[in-house]
């Protein structure tokens, strides 16, 4: 079973680099006309986002900061609501890390380790703040929209974006920056107690896939830690269907497995 998801992943390989072609011009965005209220906003960004069911992605990772500085081919899948695989590897070398998302529970192979590592985010939600996080990559490589129940005030940026000031008891946690045309998110900031930007996420070049707008550019900064990840789509499929092997970590014998 594991030289069947091997060859899996290989063919998924060959067919995303061998459909990637001469990039074509890229088509404008929708422009969005109409009233604009946090309830319209919401109900637009939710509908695209929901629209997505399916991921399958050729994708560059550039990471500044050690020890894991350098630029990484990848490969993404995904599949809602939160089954997530990033397997991460060397151009023409050995696989670094595979990562596997359920939810909150996370398993990363590490080969040079020899360890699979596992834990449930959900038990440790200080680990958020200790890096970035597999919870956090997940959410800045798919956006997850905005709960009905939120509470939002509208704002503009000084060049004329839409800002969704979200807030929690009263008190700001997140402002979410738009393009007032397309109404595209931009950037995402999540501030902590005292106000200060703990997490910023920035999304670029949108193009149309599958008849889905997606970001092919996503960088995410965590300003106190010095952190920055980008994610550079090649290539990107929408809404094909995914074996559900795909969502299997490709483990030898004899790997030692962690609890976290």
């Amino acid at each position: 079973m594991n030289a069947l998801r091997a060859v899996f992943i290989f063919l998924s390989v060959s067919l995303l680099l061998c459909c990637k072609g001469p990039s074509p011009k890229p088509a404008p965005p929708p422009e969005v006309q109409g009233e604009v209220s946090p309830e319209r906003i919401k109900r637009i960004i939710n509908e695209r986002i929901k629209s997505i069911r399916s991921v399958e992605a050729q994708l560059t990772i550039v990471s500044k900061k050690d020890p894991y500085a350098g630029r990484y081919k990848a490969l993404l899948f995904f599949k809602r609501p939160s089954q997530l695989r990033l397997k991460i590897f060397q151009t023409f070398g050995p696989t670094l890390s595979d990562l596997l998302m359920k939810g909150t529970l996370i398993e990363a192979y590490i080969p040079n380790k020899n360890t699979v590592f596992k834990t449930d985010l959900a038990r440790d939600a200080e680990k958020a703040k200790r890096g970035l996080t597999p919870l956090d990559l997940m959410k800045g490589i798919l956006q997850v929209g905005i709960e009905e129940s939120e509470e939002i005030s509208l704002s503009k940026t000084p060049q004329g974006d839409i800002v969704l000031n979200h807030l929690q008891d009263g008190n700001l946690v997140k402002k979410t920056e738009i393009d007032a045309r397309s109404l595209f998110i931009k950037r995402e900031t999540l501030l902590e107690a005292g106000g200060q930007a703990y997490l910023i996420t920035s999304y670029a070049e949108y193009k149309n896939t599958n008849g889905n707008w997606w970001p092919f550019r996503i960088e995410l900064q965590q300003p106190a830690g010095g952190q920055f990840m980008s994610f550079e789509f090649q290539s990107v499929r929408t809404n094909g269907p995914i074996e559900s092997d795909f969502f299997k970590l490709d483990v030898p014998p004899g790997v030692m497995t962690v609890h976290q």
